[in-house]
């Protein structure tokens, strides 16, 4: 088991091109200059092509739309304030700058009545998701992070101000990414269904924490380079995984073709859509699967599957601050807020989900919920790994 735990770790870190991850993000830094600032933003073509106006615009031009027609929107969309109002716009003053494929990078300059003191952003409102991280350079550099439920941060210039308010935003960018991660939740939700003892969840949750506070870091620094499609593939078959072994169907009949059925799915992943790691995670989950049929209590076992899958998970965290590219100075403490953030969602998740079990285990319903989700975490998951996989 210990070679296949080796294998599958090394694999998942194997440096290749990396993809978008799932959460929708964008970028801007602003450099204050005399009389106003120039603005430099960074967005994906993905969610540019989301707009309905921009659709419409392009369309009616009868071809692709181009940055002429983007630019309007990211400029009355993405906006400096001062006490006076908004900062003016300059569209002659609009560059297209060099950027990798699938992202638009733009520049233009704003003239602004006064000192900047807010930054808002109203982009892909129609997003759930969408987050904005921004740094304004100015007396100091202030970052802020915004989103549909915040989409506006004052501009605190004090060296004390400053690093608080960078803290609290990425703090919150923390809770909201985990609470809209609907994957990292029924994980989560899975590990704790079949928890009997408040003791079995705090063992659980701690392995999972101890886990993805490890990789991320380490992917936020650089020590480690994930392979973003694998990891967001081996996130999906956790759920998988712990699905199945939810619903014991390994003793149940037919449990065995299931089984066999998503094992060959890992190593079609490994074969055709080019994974390596779905080597490691195929002799993996034979080795775990084969260890549970000769376990008297494999839930003893459920804290290893935490923390394992806890690194994984940690590595889709990554995303989101490996996308900003911070300064080492500024990521140490982006790390600290965001990992702060995401543990508190997750304590705030268990708080609430805890006491339901426990109310459903009372009325003698504890085996229908583990039933129904097991099932459910079992199609959830075999659905996600073949889009992730092969989409």
């Amino acid at each position: 088991m210990s070679a296949a735990v080796l294998a599958l770790i090394v694999a998942l870190l194997l440096p290749t091109p990396v993809e978008a991850h799932q959460k929708s993000v964008s970028y801007s830094k602003w450099t204050l200059v005399d009389g106003g600032a120039i603005a430099e933003v960074r967005v994906r073509w993905l969610e540019l092509t989301s707009l309905p106006s921009v659709a419409e615009a392009a369309e009616a031009e009868g071809g692709p739309f181009d940055f002429a027609l983007v630019f309007p929107y990211l400029q009355e969309r993405l906006t400096l304030h001062t006490d006076a109002g908004p900062c003016e716009a300059s569209p002659a003053s609009a560059v297209r700058l060099p950027v990798e494929q699938g992202w638009l990078r733009a520049e233009w300059r704003v003239r602004c009545d006064g000192s900047p003191t807010r930054l808002q952003s109203r982009l892909f409102t129609s997003l759930t998701n969408h987050v904005h991280l921004s740094t304004v350079l100015g007396p100091k550099a202030v970052d802020v992070v915004l989103s549909p439920t915040a989409p506006s941060a004052s501009l605190v210039w004090s060296d004390r101000g400053g690093g608080a308010r960078g803290i609290a935003s990425y703090l919150r960018l923390g809770v909201e990414h985990i609470l809209s991660g609907w994957d990292h939740l029924a994980f989560l939700l899975l590990l704790i269904v079949v928890a009997r003892r408040l003791r079995e969840v705090a063992v659980l949750v701690t392995g999972f924490t101890v886990g993805h506070s490890v990789t991320l870091a380490a992917a936020a620094l650089g020590v480690v380079v994930p392979h973003v499609r694998a990891v967001e593939a081996t996130i999906a078959a956790s759920i998988l995984l712990v699905a199945l072994e939810n619903a014991n169907m390994e003793r149940m009949r037919g449990g065995g073709l299931v089984i066999a059925g998503a094992l060959a799915i890992f190593v079609a992943a490994a074969a055709i859509g080019g994974l390596p790691a779905f080597w490691g995670l195929a002799l993996f989950s034979g080795c775990y699967f084969a260890l549970l049929r000769r376990a008297s209590r494999g839930g003893r076992l459920r804290w290893v599957i935490a923390c394992l899958f806890g690194f994984v998970h940690g590595l889709g965290f990554s995303g989101v601050l490996l996308e900003q590219e911070l300064p080492r100075a500024e990521l140490v403490r982006a790390l600290f807020g965001f990992n702060l953030g995401v543990e508190l969602g997750q304590l705030a998740v268990v708080a609430l989900i805890w006491p339901l079990l426990q109310w459903l285990r009372g009325r003698n319903l504890d085996t229908r919920v583990v039933d129904v989700t097991s099932w459910a975490g079992a199609a959830l998951g075999t659905f996600a790994l073949v889009l992730r996989a092969f989409g």
